[in-house]
């Protein structure tokens, strides 16, 4: 049975919509599917579980329901207005119990995924080996909020550490953010926006731009996708007039893939976020921040000395794992435990 379901003229009459945004038009929805080819990368729908959060007036879960029929469609929001368009949105299709669940809790809250898991068991995901993408489990999400960006940043950092609902797998999350985010995730060496969100996205996951609002362009500044990045992704693009509420951030969606990776995850770290500190300063003067007597360690171990012309915003991912490789076998390196630089500084 499908989901009847609202307008889009009907779900604007929403009061609140607590500083989120989200396409209403379901038009879009169809061709960021069409786009995704849900069915080769889920092929048996009829034992795929997908966990929604913050799906608000769930136009996109909806159409995502309606097309593929999960085996499990479980909606997590606690939010007054949006709970009560839910809990009616689920009685009015009532063919569609027990499919589709309502679970009352936040997204935000860590308690609330060992609830549904582990306590009330609302949800058991299967476990899947890490040679691929989960076949089972799939995650929406939407972090277009004030608390987005930062929320995504403790995703990245599970993905890295196959914890939260990583420890089933690599388990594919698509997710709804501001555009300003999206563009410092997706930031590639030697742009002025590389920084340690973009190197962990690249290193613990394969992200790619699904759909872009059309934007005119500023003067290139750094609010807009790069050239090549449309080109290479080829989003779906929609409109402000398929976005409420009418004013705020623009929004994309972007597909995360986590890659099953064999990072020394707190060397990594540890190099990483130093040297991006001084992002802009040659190696030749920035490593000494990895600790004292770094400099001179590194001009006689490192044989590319064009390397150390670099400054860490050019490196890419592989000259980073190489750099965390020279650093870790340093006999007289810092207890890098004794650190308390913010994991996710940016520094311009």
């Amino acid at each position: 049975m499908s989901l009847v379901t609202k307008s889009a003229r009907e779900l604007t009459q929403i009061q609140h919509y607590y500083g989120f945004r989200y396409v209403l038009n379901t038009i879009v929805h169809e061709r960021i599917f069409d786009k995704l080819k849900v069915p080769t990368k889920y092929p048996n729908s009829d034992r795929l579980k997908v966990l929604d959060l913050y799906p608000g007036p769930s136009q996109h879960s909806a159409v995502f329901y309606n097309r593929y029929r999960p085996a499990q469609h479980l909606l997590m929001d606690s939010r007054p207005d949006f709970v009560k368009h839910i809990s009616d949105l689920i009685a009015r299709n009532k063919g569609c119990e027990p499919t589709l669940q309502l679970y009352k809790h936040d997204p935000y809250e860590w308690q609330a995924y060992t609830d549904l898991i582990d306590v009330d068991k609302v949800l058991s995901p299967s476990n899947c080996s890490r040679e691929s993408i989960h076949d089972q489990f799939l995650v929406l999400a939407n972090l277009t909020g004030m608390i987005g960006e930062g929320l995504f940043m403790q995703w990245l950092a599970c993905i890295g550490n196959r914890n939260w609902l990583q420890r089933f797998g690599r388990v594919k999350i698509l997710v709804w953010v501001q555009q300003c985010t999206a563009v410092k995730l997706l930031a590639k060496p030697g742009d002025q926006l590389r920084a340690k969100c973009s190197l962990v996205t690249e290193a613990f996951t394969e992200t790619k731009l699904v759909a872009a609002m059309n934007t005119k362009k500023s003067g290139g500044g750094s609010a807009n996708f790069s050239d090549n990045i449309l080109s290479e992704d080829r989003p779906v693009m929609f409109d402000q007039q398929d976005v409420w509420p009418p004013s705020g951030k623009n929004i994309c969606l972007l597909e995360v893939n986590p890659r099953d990776h064999s990072i020394d995850l707190d060397n990594f770290d540890y190099v990483s976020k130093h040297l991006l500190i001084l992002k802009s300063t040659p190696l030749y003067d920035s490593l000494d921040s990895l600790g004292h007597g770094a400099k001179e360690y590194f001009r006689k171990v490192v044989q590319n000395q064009k390397l150390l012309e670099k400054c860490p915003k050019e490196l890419t991912l592989a000259e980073f794992l190489h750099i965390t490789e020279i650093f870790d076998k340093w006999p007289f390196k810092p207890d890098i435990y004794l650190d308390f630089i913010d994991v996710f500084q940016e520094s311009d």
